[in-house]
């Protein structure tokens, strides 16, 4: 590979104030979620972030009953809308009264732009071994079944997630220049991208979409640690053809065989139609194309999601 980087994208400059004084002033504004008790917190507020993706910087705030609490404030203009999209999404799932095959982000207050959270300890399925991506991309298909069967809340449209294949490639085609893939990786790719394509589109009700489901985006407890991993990030939440999810699915294991777990597990109508069946899966495949050579673009490939996108692109 040439032009391929050795370190993670640095994220957009913030255009919003994340510093402490915002911080404390959040803070000082969070108006609980429903049986969340604010009053237990043990507030210590650090002097800097823990954590700062593109869209949130992750704060350090204080406890409640043991568990480390951090404020997620937006740092860009843009993404005011994605938080208020996770809550609502969040909150409707937590209102199913349903055991859910994975964990959700713990809510308990929010501000104007930010939200008081748990602090989820633990390693990204993209920096996790094999078996436990093996595992974790078993529970993801269940949990993306549950979503996507259940209904669907009205949220603001994703521009680039659930919309038909046609209106990505551009950006497809830009991707597969900057990768420089072998030509046998090449011709692979843009096989899958065109019968996609090809295939029929979504034509069903629009599903409940999480968005983003690739490795990065959920958090698999560490060796000793109870419990099942944690679905994040859901600020891409939209409706629309669930072939992009499940593109994102097939980046923790490129497989059939995870697809036909989905299958087994999902309940929207026309799931058990062979056709409708058999152009989700082309789509899905193509999607899952799209997003990896986004990934080989951005992340080297020795990085748990340049990895991803490399094993995708090979398989």
């Amino acid at each position: 590979m040439t032009g391929m980087p050795s370190v993670a994208p640095a994220p957009p400059p913030a255009d919003l104030p994340v510093d402490l004084r915002r911080i404390e002033l959040l803070c000082a504004r969070l108006r609980p979620e429903e049986d969340a008790d604010l009053e237990r917190i043990v507030w210590s507020i650090a002097k800097l972030p823990r954590a700062e993706g593109w869209d949130n910087a992750l704060w350090p705030v204080g406890a409640l009953g043991g568990r480390e609490l951090v404020l997620r404030v937006a740092r860009r203009d843009i993404s005011k809308a994605l938080l208020g999209r996770e809550v609502t999404v969040l909150r409707r799932l937590r209102g199913l009264g349903t055991q859910l095959p994975m964990q959700l982000p713990t809510v308990l207050a929010l501000a104007e732009d930010a939200m008081l959270v748990e602090w989820i300890d633990g390693v990204t399925a993209a920096d996790s071994d094999r078996a436990t991506r093996a595992r974790v991309a078993g529970d993801l298909a269940l949990m993306l079944a549950t979503i996507h069967s259940g209904p669907a809340p009205e949220v603001g449209r994703n521009p680039v997630r659930g919309v038909p294949l046609s209106t990505r490639a551009d950006a497809f085609e830009a991707d597969l220049e900057r990768a420089d893939l072998p030509p046998d990786l090449s011709r692979r790719a843009q096989d899958r991208w065109h019968a996609g394509l090809a295939a029929a589109p979504w034509q069903g009700r629009e599903l409940l979409l999480h968005g983003d489901p690739h490795p990065g985006n959920v958090v698999v407890p560490v060796r000793g640690m109870p419990g099942p991993a944690t679905l994040i990030d859901w600020g891409d939440t939209t409706r629309g053809d669930p072939a992009s999810d499940l593109g994102g699915m097939l980046l923790h294991v490129p497989s059939d065989e995870l697809l036909q777990s989905y299958r087994a597990a999902a309940a929207w109508t026309g799931i058990d139609d062979e056709e409708v069946w058999d152009a989700l899966v082309a789509r899905s495949w193509a999607w899952a194309t799209r997003m990896a050579l986004s990934l080989v673009t951005a992340y080297a490939a020795d990085l748990g999601l340049g990895a991803a996108g490399h094993r995708l692109l090979a398989s």
